[in-house]
């Protein structure tokens, strides 16, 4: 899904990208001292300035503080390169069932360039973090789920599974159709 909005005077458009139907949920967090982290990746379809990545809290246990990082990602290989942002909210049982937005300083994306963000909590609370309905093959062709643990800290890839995400690009050039 991809969606333009229309720019204030003097401001490039913001392009909305993810996907956005909730299904069933994954922990993040800790539990009996193992920590558990998920992620996603993602192709951007614009170039630009990374303004903001959402994801859906479907349950909200205790209180914690959510890290959610930004790395450029090799969809070739499977592997995480550099780190790019990081962006931290604490998050408490107020939140449960709402969007939470991320917000990312000026972080540079370029189009079509692959990215992958992972998502880990500090603290004894834990966060379900929503992912796409699974009748659904395959709902963001543009990336892959990721799931990974203390104990499986490279973790594991999943084609056919993704979160529920919206990300947000300020696109760096105005748009001219003719």
């Amino acid at each position: 899904m991809i969606t333009f909005t229309s720019p204030p005077k003097n401001r490039a458009p913001l392009i909305s990208f993810g996907f956005k139907e909730i299904g069933p949920y994954y922990w993040v967090g800790n539990c009996k001292n193992i920590d558990y982290y998920a992620g996603q990746t993602f192709r951007a379809p614009v170039e630009g300035i990374l303004k903001s990545i959402k994801l859906f809290s479907s349950v909200v246990s205790g209180s914690t503080d959510a890290i959610l990082s930004l790395y450029e990602f090799d969809a070739v290989n499977f592997a995480w390169k550099e780190k790019r942002a990081e962006a931290t909210k604490y998050i408490t049982q107020a939140q449960e069932s709402q969007w939470i937005k991320f917000d990312f300083p000026d972080v540079e994306v370029k189009k079509d360039g692959y990215y992958a963000f992972k998502l880990c909590c500090k603290g004894t609370g834990m966060v379900a973090i929503a992912e796409c309905p699974w009748n659904i093959t395959n709902p963001y062709a543009e990336g892959v789920e990721w799931v990974g643990s203390s104990y499986l800290q490279e973790g594991n890839f999943h084609k056919d599974f993704d979160l529920a995400f919206e990300a947000e690009v300020e696109a760096s050039s105005y748009f001219k159709f003719i």
